[in-house]
């Protein structure tokens, strides 16, 4: 029993590091097909459990899904052909320091509010080729169509 518990801790105190770092965004809850994470210009496969951090792309191809979940407890559900990019995150209730802005360039994304969005919906911006949306609800759909 003994030797159980500290496995326990052990996986607790390493999963709170992980999430400690400098510039971590959240992680990919799900991943339904083939998709990428474009970092520093590399394309690497997505995968359930990836992390994901500030400037990362997270893209997908045809019939592909990938589910984020933020830090702050946003969701982000992006279709098929969709490309993201998490442009900046910063989730420090305890020092005021909260910011979330992601471009959808290409595709489309579901989008349900963390607690960046209720604590600071103004420091929540979305953009599009075409426009900026202005987070004042907790739920979205978001569509770029190709020209």
């Amino acid at each position: 029993m003994h030797l159980f518990m500290l496995l326990i801790l052990g996986i607790v105190l390493h999963t709170g590091t992980v999430y400690a770092e400098p510039g971590v965004a959240g992680f990919i809850k799900t991943a339904e097909g083939s998709g990428q994470i474009v970092r520093s210009g590399d394309a690497l496969p997505a995968r359930t459990g990836d992390i994901l951090y500030v400037e990362d792309i997270v893209m997908t191809s045809d019939q592909s899904t990938i589910g984020i979940m933020l830090e702050d407890d946003t969701v982000l559900s992006l279709g098929p052909n969709s490309r993201l990019e998490l442009s900046d995150f910063a989730f420090a209730p305890q020092e005021e320091k909260l910011s979330l802005a992601i471009r959808l360039l290409k595709g489309s994304f579901a989008y349900m509010s963390g607690v960046i969005a209720r604590l600071a919906p103004e420091k929540v911006h979305i953009e599009t080729p075409d426009a900026v949306i202005a987070v004042h609800g907790t739920r979205f759909l978001v569509k770029v169509v190709e020209q």
